[in-house]
């Protein structure tokens, strides 16, 4: 049952009819009720819906990370709404049942910032992920713009693991460099790199870019 809890001039929540009524971001909203479908899905359907349920399982571990690094970029809410409608469209490969993320082609950045032209991983010694970059601004870029930095390895679906080190505002971007201390854990593990840059006054964010994977060794 739909409830006016402002009078009956005000907005409407809850259920009316075939419709539902809601608040999203401060502004009214309204959608239709599914509807009972009879017949079996389409291959298309299957494979939106395998594929929905992959990207949720990859980004879910790192979603405090993409509401930053998607703050206000890709869809009307951004944040992990952003990365996840991202990466629905871009990285997800292969076939129902057989779908998968392919984590070089997930970003766990959005935005138009400016990224730089020339940057670098290096894996050195004690799991130190070192990222050097060139320090222009291009044409909307400053300085004082910071660098995102994650490494993710994705959750195991049989060992039920997942780890992740990152920082969403490093070192300046007049820095030219930033590290990140991986630690070694029972289990070998493999680690996806990425980089990005937030504008200094958090106004956008630059697409990151995927930097490799990285080995650590078991203790």
């Amino acid at each position: 049952m739909g409830k006016a809890t402002e009078g009956i001039a005000g907005p409407v929540s809850g259920k009316v009819g075939p419709h539902v009524y809601y608040m999203l971001n401060g502004k009214p909203c309204v959608r239709s009720l599914p509807s009972k479908r009879s017949g079996k899905k389409t291959k298309k359907e299957k494979n939106n819906t395998t594929g929905f349920a992959k990207v949720q399982a990859f980004l879910k571990p790192i979603k405090s990370f993409l509401k930053v690094g998607f703050k206000d970029y890709g869809t009307s809410t951004g944040g992990y709404r952003g990365a996840v409608s991202y990466a629905l469209r871009n990285a997800v490969e292969g076939e129902h049942p057989d779908r998968v993320v392919n984590p070089a082609l997930v970003r766990v950045c959005g935005g138009e910032l400016h990224f730089p032209e020339t940057y670098e991983v290096v894996f050195e010694p004690d799991q130190v992920v070192r990222f050097t970059w060139s320090a222009e601004v291009g044409q909307n870029g400053n300085p004082y713009d910071q660098v995102f930095m994650l490494a993710y390895s994705p959750a195991d679906a049989e060992l039920n693991l997942s780890s992740m080190v990152g920082v969403s505002t490093g070192a300046f971007r007049m820095t030219g460099t930033d590290s990140l201390t991986l630690t070694p854990a029972r289990l070998a593990r493999e680690y996806h790199i990425y980089m990005g840059f937030i504008a200094k006054d958090r106004s956008g964010q630059a697409h990151s870019q995927y930097m490799g994977k990285i080995l650590v060794p078991a203790k």
